[in-house]
């Protein structure tokens, strides 16, 4: 290699003065052409930098190579702590990782899916519960139920029967308005949340539809009253709807959660009426809510995996769905929603969420269930349109210890 060829006035001789005696010869040091720093960088082409940037970004890129496609390490799921009644701490379920969705408005945020496989293993256990079902002499038809097995980190899997069909979820709906509440006070739309803490406690662990009606207004923007006419009917009925085209842009297609839960007390109401009224009626039928099996666990899904909004108001969620299974504390209590559903049947010490919905001719139940030792953990919800069913204390019990029973000794093998 070359040194650079630098300007002649640069480096100079020193030459010896004259002298008339003899003097000794001179040693003269050798010079050596040295590169001065400050002039390289001017004398540099445009085309050479762009180079040397480039030779730098590809040294960059290799150095990094090995490091890229490595997943971020995974949260701690937290371990149950024996001094804080470990069956009352919501567990976390890790999700498989999705891209953040574009801004559609007030909609809510998980916009496709649960990425679970269909496993024949489970459809056997679904299986036996229609069977069980049709030996105690109840009708099938009106039966939909949805399995979900959460407990394998790589992959979740769930089975069903006629878990799409769209049923009237009774109290259910409350699951999807306290989700709608918490998209509302993320997006502004609610400013003050904390006045509404009485409620949203009401509403989820006593199933109360006077609290669960103030809930639907805040979250629309709406209030029942007399009946509307005009514009101002269609603006109402457009706002009240809102809440339904929240779920409609995730994916919950033909979901109806926009009617109020009777009676009400407060005013005394045993039905709709006035605006409430003219919600209900299209096409000269009468339309009451509707969702399915598989949207009612979708959404117990996503809050159990700290989808469902955001992964603090997934938490938030997940407190209010939590049932103490002790009798203790249950038994006396007539808004428990543990008698004659799937937490009766199960072992106290244990984690358990759910939401329930009864009428005089329904049954309903999602729940979330989650051993201590992590041998089962899945998601049931049962669904049950007839008068047989709401009739039957020990159905929904019976069903739900099967499917415990089995999901243990599945997971165990």
């Amino acid at each position: 290699m070359h040194a650079e060829k630098l300007p002649p006035q640069t480096f100079h001789r020193v030459r010896p003065p004259y002298r008339v005696a003899k003097r000794r010869p001179v040693k003269i040091r050798r010079l050596v052409k040295t590169k001065n720093t400050k002039l390289i960088l001017p004398q540099l082409k445009y085309k050479n930098i762009l180079i040397l940037v480039a030779i730098l970004m590809t040294a960059s890129w290799v150095i990094t190579l090995p490091f890229r496609g490595r997943t971020a390490s995974q949260t701690p799921q937290p371990t149950p702590q024996t001094s804080v009644s470990p069956t009352l701490v919501p567990p976390y379920v890790r999700p498989v990782p999705q891209q953040t969705p574009e801004d559609l408005g007030f909609a809510y945020n998980v916009r496709r899916q649960p990425p679970l496989r269909y496993n024949p293993q489970l459809q056997e256990i679904v299986d036996e519960l229609v069977k069980i079902s049709e030996e105690k002499g109840l009708p099938t038809e009106p039966l939909s139920i949805s399995l979900i097995d959460v407990r394998s980190q790589d992959v979740h899997t769930f089975a069903g029967y006629q878990s799409q069909e769209v049923r009237y979820p009774a109290s259910v709906s409350k699951l999807f308005w306290m989700a709608a509440f918490y998209g509302a006070v993320k997006k502004g739309l609610i400013e003050d949340e904390s006045k509404f803490h009485e409620d949203l406690r009401a509403m989820m662990q006593k199933s109360h539809n006077d609290s669960a009606s103030k809930i639907l207004d805040a979250i629309t923007d709406t209030k029942s009253g007399s009946k509307l006419e005009g514009k101002d009917l269609e603006k109402w009925l457009d706002k009240r709807k809102s809440v339904n085209n929240f779920f409609h842009k995730a994916g919950y297609k033909n979901l109806i959660v926009s009617t109020k839960n009777y009676p009400r007390y407060s005013p005394s109401q045993e039905g709709p009426v006035g605006r409430d009224r003219q919600l209900r009626k299209k096409d000269g039928k009468f339309l009451r809510n509707l969702i399915s099996t598989d949207q009612a666990a979708r959404l117990m899904y996503e809050i159990y995996t700290r989808q469902a909004v955001s992964r603090q108001y997934s938490t938030r969620m997940a407190y209010l769905l939590t049932r103490d299974l002790r009798p203790e504390v249950w038994q006396n209590d007539p808004y428990n929603g543990i008698k004659g559903f799937l937490g009766e049947s199960l072992p106290t010490k244990i984690y358990f969420g759910s939401k329930v919905g009864f009428t005089s001719k329904h049954r309903m139940d999602v729940a979330f269930v989650r051993t201590l030792d992590d041998k089962a953990i899945y998601i049931l919800a049962i669904f049950a349109e007839d008068i047989a069913y709401a009739r039957d204390e020990e159905i929904f019990p019976k069903l739900s210890r099967h499917v415990y029973d089995r999901m243990m000794a599945l997971n165990g093998q």
